[in-house]
């Protein structure tokens, strides 16, 4: 496999935690905090790249994407399924999309880093 192809299933297993808070996300209990909790996920597999104004775009969509979906799935509100699904695959596209972003980052770093220490494969 191409070292492109290694980081993009590096980045994808990474982000795949981040999909998954997202798809389990149900807005019925109170301490769920999918909004910092996935920024918290995507600040880590992030910190190694040097910050760029589109990654810092791509964060602020995924921030705005999460947020709509808690207020769509708020507990205290009247809970449309539509719009909860509706905001929960924005949230999944807005991930998808700093996935994209940090692939470029890594990918334009990749030369300077002597190992990509950001993701762990796990031993088989």
């Amino acid at each position: 496999m191409s070292e492109d192809g290694i980081l993009r299933q590096d980045l994808r297993q990474a982000l795949n935690d981040v999909r998954r808070l997202i798809q389990a996300y149900s807005g019925l209990y109170a301490g769920e905090d999918v909004v910092g909790d996935v920024l918290g996920a995507c600040d880590r597999i992030a910190k190694t790249a040097r910050s760029s104004p589109r990654f810092e775009e791509a964060r602020r969509l995924v921030y705005e994407r999460c947020a709509q979906l808690v207020s769509d799935a708020d507990r205290f509100s009247m809970r449309d399924p539509a719009s909860i699904a509706r905001s929960r695959a924005r949230a999944l596209a807005a991930v998808d999309m700093l996935q994209d972003t940090l692939f470029d980052l890594f990918k334009t770093e990749t030369r300077s880093l002597p190992q990509r220490s950001f993701l762990k494969r796990r031993s088989l």
